[in-house]
């Protein structure tokens, strides 16, 4: 990389890190630009040469987060569908909780906001992609039945993450009720059509994030008739 080519990274990274923690204390429609390019320490039009406007700093953002995303598979590369799965969804996960107001915010907006609906189909075409890529990846190890599309899988896989996103950031969800959701339907969607290593994998995951779910006194209730099972067999 040059160094021009390194000066231009630091202040998009500056910038974008500046965006997070206005967006954060202010919402999205308080960003200016002009205070944006006094928080980056930057003047006003390096911002807009850099990202040529609000919208352009979340589609920014929002490239950061699918990187992130699928550079989570490197770490799980040769591993099972399971696996790389979970990779992707719990790196989705920790990118979101990562600065929670800020993250609702630009759920809000990336879901509503007119302006932001061509960048929507194109992320939401992407990590569908990337989904399916390890779906097929599956079927070829033999860990998922061959019917199953995988494009149309992956479509419904990101369709309920997209909804569990909505109740997280309408207050509906509380962080760990958010992971626990998007792992849950992720697991149970998976399920239908996994066999094998992969299919015992999938119910171990749903069975965890369904008490995660459950109230307290219920999981409770529900690890007590669990112990229960197990002395009968131990007995």
């Amino acid at each position: 990389m040059s160094l021009l080519a390194e000066h231009m990274a630091e202040r998009r990274g500056r910038i974008l890190a500046a965006a997070r923690r206005l967006i954060a204390e202010r919402g999205f429609e308080g960003l200016t630009m002009r205070e944006l390019a006094r928080a980056s320490r930057v003047s006003v039009p390096t911002v807009y040469n850099l990202f040529g406007g609000k919208h352009a700093v979340l589609l920014a953002e929002l490239e950061e987060t699918f990187a992130a995303v699928a550079g989570s598979l490197e770490g799980v590369g040769g591993r099972g569908v399971v696996e790389r799965a979970f990779a992707i969804c719990n790196t989705g996960n920790r990118e979101l909780l990562a600065v929670p107001a800020y993250s609702r915010e630009l759920v809000h907006v990336f879901l509503v906001a007119e302006e932001t609906r061509p960048m929507r189909r194109a992320i939401n075409e992407r990590y569908v992609a990337l989904m399916a890529g390890v779906l097929a990846d599956g079927q070829d190890a033999g860990e998922l039945v061959l019917w199953v599309n995988p494009i149309v899988l992956a479509r419904r896989m990101f369709a309920h993450y997209v909804h569990a996103m909505i109740e997280w950031a309408g207050g509906e969800l509380a962080d760990h009720e958010f992971r626990a959701a998007t792992e849950l339907g992720m697991s149970l969607m998976v399920l239908g059509v996994a066999t094998g290593r992969a299919r015992r994998a999938l119910i171990a995951h749903a069975e965890a994030s369904q008490a995660m779910l459950l109230p307290r006194r219920a999981r409770r209730a529900l690890r007590g008739q669990a112990l229960r099972g197990q002395a009968r067999k131990g007995g």
